[in-house]
């Protein structure tokens, strides 16, 4: 099961102590109930950590980039509802990023996500992600419990507008993205070390700052097309 459409929006957040509760109502009952009604935005899954830095990783597969640009996407995004403006500014720590797919391979949706963030060292850029497609991860979606294998880069003419502060709460902005996903967990993470070390990352021409996370599948919603 490779990823649905030819985008991806990646997001990690934490939330404050006394919007949690809202927190875990608010998405799947209102947010990507309502993100999933736009036309192009094929299916959303929201994770939580097993082992990360920032607590929450939503992933919205999108049909094209071109459904990140549209102005009922817009319109959502600057006309949020009241529950949203509520609890919107409890974010923390949140990094979000319109993305384009380099490498997207699977046969299954996995209960496990390992995420490494990482950035190309100064020109470095090209070479790193040919390294990455054409080195690193073919082989990868054979190993066992892994279930999909994924790079996608943020474009930030797609979300350039979306970093500093925005109704409350600050967001950065991710560059090149990782997505292994897995059946269970300690599978999962031996493939990731075999086939994705940090050094193998460095040495590829990834700067020093690499930022990994292990993520439990909390829930999905999609898109389901009926075909008479």
């Amino acid at each position: 099961m490779a990823l649905a459409g030819e985008a991806l929006i990646a997001i990690w957040n934490d939330i404050t102590s006394e919007m949690r509760e809202d927190f875990f109502e608010w998405h799947p009952r209102e947010h990507m109930v309502e993100r999933l009604g736009i036309a192009g935005f094929m299916r959303g899954r929201r994770y939580i950590a097993v082992e990360a830095e920032v607590e929450f990783l939503t992933l919205y597969e999108v049909s094209n980039a071109e459904v990140l640009d549209s102005d009922i996407y817009k319109t959502r995004l600057t006309n949020p509802t009241p529950w949203s403006t509520k609890t919107l500014p409890a974010f923390r720590n949140n990094v979000r990023g319109g993305c384009r797919i380099h490498y997207s391979q699977g046969y299954a949706m996995g209960g496990f996500i390992k995420t490494i963030r990482i950035k190309a060292r100064e020109g470095e850029r090209s070479s790193l992600i040919k390294n990455i497609v054409n080195d690193m991860l073919p082989g990868l979606i054979d190993s066992p419990r892994v279930t999909g294998v994924h790079f996608v880069e943020n474009d930030t003419a797609l979300t350039g507008g979306n970093s500093g502060n925005q109704r409350g709460r600050v967001i950065q902005l991710p560059d090149l993205i990782l997505l292994i996903e897995g059946s269970e967990k300690d599978g999962l993470c031996n493939a990731c070390t075999q086939y994705l070390p940090e050094h193998a990352l460095l040495s590829a021409g990834a700067e020093d700052d690499i930022i990994s996370g292990l993520y439990q599948l909390e829930y999905s919603i999609q898109n389901l097309v009926q075909r008479s």
